[in-house]
């Protein structure tokens, strides 16, 4: 086992960091004397950067690829082998003590995770609304994992000092994890406040828009991802972002004309979110589309119709096409026409105007002073006496306004059929001239030819 776990380190050492094993007494890199191409022998020069590898200097070209052959190469491999094994003689303890602590920090974090999982379940943390464990189950999981990488850090630390260039990168990746972590932490803790907040601008007690609320923790996200990109960049790996952004303003200042549409659907959400003509769940008409808001993104609103077909409209038509909010009124207005038979009698006439104002009058609810139900004799149509109803249903929902649609019309049928009233269709009824038996009203006698009476009395 431990010539097994011998092998593996030094292949993976040789691997990654050729050249970095040094003895206890001395880990700094020894200072080696290079000729010049076409220098003394007994010239030595320094290295312009002692962090630079041989590899790198190759590949720079401030070198040139030396030759080697098989015998010098078999003794390189073997001095490197000698070198490797006389280092993890050294540091065996240290590196089973990093390989046992790091097992058993994976472990503390799996049974933490559980612990935590079963103390503080999510559907509990819903049900009871409470701000304290919802922030504690948003903190809990990167502080455990935070734990276990600070833990495996330590125990790699002893080993890690014996190797300065693997000790450069390893902690590179350790400070760009504890980054990482901690974004991630500030993350959770916006979904809880953003949870929060839509919790609350659902009640009614406040003025507090959904809407706002859901675009300010986009806007947030993003800036968090850009600030931790940033420091990343610039702080861990000694990037130059000010050149970067500057080259970065240019190019966008390209974009920015070549993608308009997408700056005017920004602005639009702008306007959306100042003006605020809607909030999520509101029913609008806006476009000739009839539905209920969905969301509201960077780019494009999404309105959910009754046949429930998805709508996205980009926010800059939002932002000027008109918008008719039925939510903020809180009801529906419902007109429908109803014909009866020409040969209906007129007081037959009026019992259907009653008969209409009991079904309408009052539906599911008082009906307010300025919105009572408003019934009239509309106009002699082709085929029928046609009747006006306009009414208001006291909903916004798309269920319950077919619903309450369907049992007006049924209303309306079963009643007529019970008073003798009869409903008129498209119909097409010809007459013979001058059969006064036939015809539906009562007619003036018919009349001679044209002239001949005339013609008569001036003879």
């Amino acid at each position: 086992m431990t010539r097994l776990f011998f092998i593996l380190t030094i292949a993976a050492l040789s691997l990654f960091c050729p050249g970095t094993m040094v003895s206890a007494e001395d880990s700094r890199p020894a200072e080696t004397a290079r000729t010049p191409s076409g220098g003394k022998s007994g010239d030595t020069t320094e290295p312009e950067n002692d962090g630079d590898s041989d590899l790198d200097r190759i590949l720079s070209g401030e070198e040139a690829l030396p030759l080697v052959t098989a015998p010098e190469l078999k003794a390189g491999i073997r001095r490197r082998f000698e070198d490797a094994e006389k280092w993890f003689n050294r540091q065996k303890d240290d590196l089973l003590l990093a390989l046992f602590g790091s097992i058993g920090a994976i472990l503390f974090g799996l049974g933490a995770g559980w612990l935590e999982r079963k103390l503080l379940p999510f559907k509990a943390v819903t049900a009871t609304h409470s701000l304290r464990r919802e922030l504690a189950r948003a903190v809990l999981p990167p502080l455990i994992l935070l734990i276990v990488v600070l833990t495996i850090f330590g125990f790699l630390l002893p080993v890690l000092e014996t190797l300065p260039e693997l000790y450069r990168i390893d902690a590179r990746i350790f400070f760009t994890t504890m980054t990482l972590i901690a974004s991630w932490a500030v993350f959770r803790l916006l979904e809880v406040m953003s949870h929060r907040l839509c919790r609350y601008a659902q009640r009614n007690d406040n003025n507090l828009d959904i809407l706002m609320v859901q675009i300010t923790r986009k806007v947030l996200i993003v800036t968090l991802f850009t600030l931790t990109i940033l420091f990343i960049g610039q702080s861990i790996f000694n990037l130059n972002i000010t050149t970067l952004l500057a080259g970065a303003g240019v190019v966008g200042l390209a974009i920015a004309f070549a993608s308009r549409e997408t700056l005017s659907n920004f602005f639009g959400t702008l306007v959306i979110i100042l003006d605020r003509p809607f909030r999520i769940g509101d029913r609008i008409q806006a476009g000739g589309i009839d539905g209920i808001v969905e969301s509201v993104g960077m780019r494009s609103t999404r309105i959910l119709t009754d046949s429930e077909s998805l709508y996205t409209i980009p926010n800059s038509k939002m932002a000027e096409c008109s918008i008719e909010n039925i939510s903020s009124r809180g009801y529906i207005r419902y007109a429908f026409t109803i014909g009866l038979v020409y040969e209906t009698l007129p007081e037959k006439l009026e019992q259907a105007i009653r008969i209409l104002h009991e079904i309408t009058d009052d539906f599911h609810g008082k009906d307010e002073p300025d919105r009572t139900p408003r019934i009239f004799f509309e106009n002699f149509g082709a085929s029928a006496l046609n009747f006006k109803v306009i009414m208001w249903f006291k909903t916004t929902s798309f269920e319950t306004e077919e619903k309450w649609r369907t049992e007006i019309n049924t209303q309306v049928f079963r009643r007529f059929n019970e008073a003798g009233l009869g409903i008129a269709y498209n119909t097409v009824t010809n007459y013979v001239k001058f059969d006064p038996e036939t015809l539906p009203f009562p007619s003036e006698p018919a009349m001679p030819p044209r002239g001949s009476g005339d013609r008569k009395n001036l003879s």
